[in-house]
This record gives C-alpha cells, structure tokens and sequence, in this order.
C-alpha cells in the first residue's frame, strides 16, 4: 500500500513539475531553449517594434531527436522596451504581455531538404503559413486559433 501512495505522489508531483514547465522558458531544457532563442531573434526582428518579443509557451508536436526537429512555440510582445545591449534572447524580466497585442506563433524545424525553417507569424495568420510550414517532415499540427498549449 505504501509503494502504491509513493507512486501516485511522485506520479503527481512529475505531472505538476510537466505542466509548469512547458510556460517557464528557464525550466526547459537546452536542447529545446537552443531553438526558442533563435525563434525570439526572428520574432524581435520582425515584430514589437520597439517593445521586446518573449517566450509564452510551447505549442503541440515537439519533436527534437539527433536527426530532426520541430519546436512550435508561441511568443508575445511585451511592456519592456528593446534594449539592443541585452539582445533577442529571452528575458526574465519581461513576462507581461503588451495590451492589445497578437500572440506570435513561431516554427523552427529540419525541413525535408536539410535546411533549418523559421517561421514567426501572428497567431490568426497561421492558417496562411501552412504551406511553408509543411516543408517539415514533423509538420502535421491540424490550424489551432485558440493556440492552445502543450498541456491542453
């Protein structure tokens, strides 16, 4: 009985350690965060204008082996300023999303002919990414508008 009560605890505990992780940028891993920054450094570039563009949280189909990867992330303008001496990367001081602000949903993946994609649209153009995005032997995310997160 008490090997059971030890297994569903830490079955709970992993569980709640998971579904708080996918939202915290520092819990991931590097192996995933590697990929993250360089959607944060196309978003930065291209959307937010002067208002820094960080991490929201991961979006469905991950996929990273030795051989290929796919990381769907989505990305938010936030109340912090773009500051060129701190860079694109992820900033834990910018955690409040900007009102009135789309959320920015980014692909970074192995394409089928070997080159790296990445792509960053607003979330309701994703739909219109599609044909880019299926460039990705890992592409096959059915269009989301709520962009709901890994854990939903």
């Amino acid at each position: 009985m008490k090997a059971v009560l030890k297994l569903l605890l830490l079955s709970a505990v992993t569980l709640l350690v998971s579904a708080q992780g996918w939202d915290n940028y520092q819990s991931l891993s590097e192996s995933i965060r590697i990929h993250i920054d360089k959607a944060l450094h196309k978003a930065n570039i291209n959307f937010g204008r002067e208002y820094h563009v960080a991490y929201g949280s991961l979006l469905p189909k991950l996929k990273i082996t030795a051989d290929d990867f796919y990381v769907n992330v989505r990305l938010m303008v936030t109340t912090c300023k773009k500051e060129k001496q701190k860079g694109y990367g992820h900033r834990v001081e910018c955690v409040t999303q900007k009102p009135n602000t789309p959320w920015i949903n980014c692909v970074v993946c192995k394409q089928v002919n070997g080159e790296e994609l990445i792509d960053c649209v607003k979330q309701k153009d994703v739909k219109n990414s599609e044909s880019i995005r299926s460039t990705c032997p890992s592409h096959s995310i059915p269009y989301r508008r709520d962009g709901g997160s890994v854990m939903s």
